[in-house]
């Protein structure tokens, strides 16, 4: 059994709780909204706890935090230090140093950290990863992602939107999850070029984001292509991985994204049109419960993290240079 409090209980802490598995135990949920932690409590039979110290102190094996991106590394870093491990949602922090705060809070404490890229457990976007990794398909080429939203009446005025407590805007929202997808399958790649824009949402962060990854000096390394957007108004997600004899293609999240389609496309000797497979997956989405499951295994047997924080200080490394490049360079300074 894995004990476990969740420190934030808006919709990803519900989502997080629903994860778990019969024989955990969820002792206790806080959050500043009382009423977000009480309809928690209602759901699962957990207790109510009236502040941060009182959550911590019940001695939980895994504080998950879901809170808003500028209370993520605090929350994380005062769970290492009550002695239990974290899983905290992307992008844990509003910074990479926010990052490696937490790095060293939990070297410090003998703890460890996931951080929450449940993406990573999309059984498609696994199965792919894993092709593309196996050399069946002969070196990676390169990858190009798409991912995207629409917003919703308001959404200029959510908390995603003010920096103060996001960091930044789409770049950060979707691009992370992106970013990890590429730390997985190509590693620390460096920032070729950057373009933001802010097209239909009265913010002062992006609404949409254009990076493209890769060694400048190469004429022959792989490289990484992605496109976040808050003015993709249907809902979409794409990943496309290029290897030297085949393309592996990713459509769909579940939900609003659609079903999810892996499409294997494996080239010919004489070329021309390939040979292609089509696997298609349950209209439910596991990755919330595979990720926990993963975390759980990893705790209990020393085993290796899918999406840590490594790649959460990575991705933070791609976002402040993009916008260090950018014309809203400006507003990273409100986070400093």
């Amino acid at each position: 059994m894995t004990s476990v409090a969740i420190a934030g209980c808006g919709l990803l802490g519900r989502k997080r709780a629903e994860a778990l598995e019969a024989q955990d135990r969820l002792l206790g949920v806080f959050d500043t909204a009382v009423d977000a932690s009480e309809a928690l409590a209602r759901l699962t039979g957990a207790r109510v706890c009236a502040s941060l110290e009182e959550v911590l102190d019940l001695g939980a094996d895994v504080v998950v935090v879901a809170a808003t991106h500028d209370h993520l590394a605090s929350l994380s870093v005062a769970a290492l230090q009550a002695g239990s491990h974290v899983l905290v949602e992307k992008p844990a922090g509003l910074s990479a140093g926010e990052v490696e705060a937490i790095t060293a809070a939990a070297d410090a404490a003998g703890r460890r950290v996931k951080v929450g890229f449940n993406h990573r457990f999309h059984p498609g976007i696994a199965r792919a990863v894993e092709l593309a990794q196996s050399g069946e398909l002969g070196d990676l080429l390169h990858v190009r992602a798409r991912y995207g939203h629409g917003g919703r009446v308001g959404y200029d005025r959510e908390w995603r939107a003010d920096v103060r407590r996001s960091g930044g805007g789409e770049i950060i929202d979707q691009g992370m999850h992106l970013l990890d997808l590429f730390h997985w399958l190509l590693g620390d790649q460096p920032l070729h070029s950057a373009l933001l824009r802010t097209h239909f949402w009265d913010t002062e962060v992006d609404d949409n984001a254009v990076l493209v990854l890769g060694d400048r000096g190469s004429r022959t390394a792989p490289w990484a292509l992605l496109h976040v957007s808050w003015t993709e108004w249907k809902n979409m997600f794409g990943l496309e991985i290029y290897c030297r004899t085949g393309k592996l293609q990713v459509d769909g999240l579940t939900r609003s994204y659609g079903p999810q389609r892996l499409t294997v496309h494996r080239m010919r000797p004489e070329l021309g049109p390939p040979d292609t497979e089509v696997v298609d997956y349950p209209a439910e989405d596991p990755s919330w419960a595979a990720e926990w499951r993963h975390f759980k295994s990893a705790l209990a047997e020393g085993g290796e993290l899918l999406g840590d924080l490594d790649s959460a200080r990575f991705a933070w490394g791609i976002v402040e240079e993009a916008y260090e490049l950018s014309s809203y360079a400006g507003i990273r300074t409100a986070v400093r």
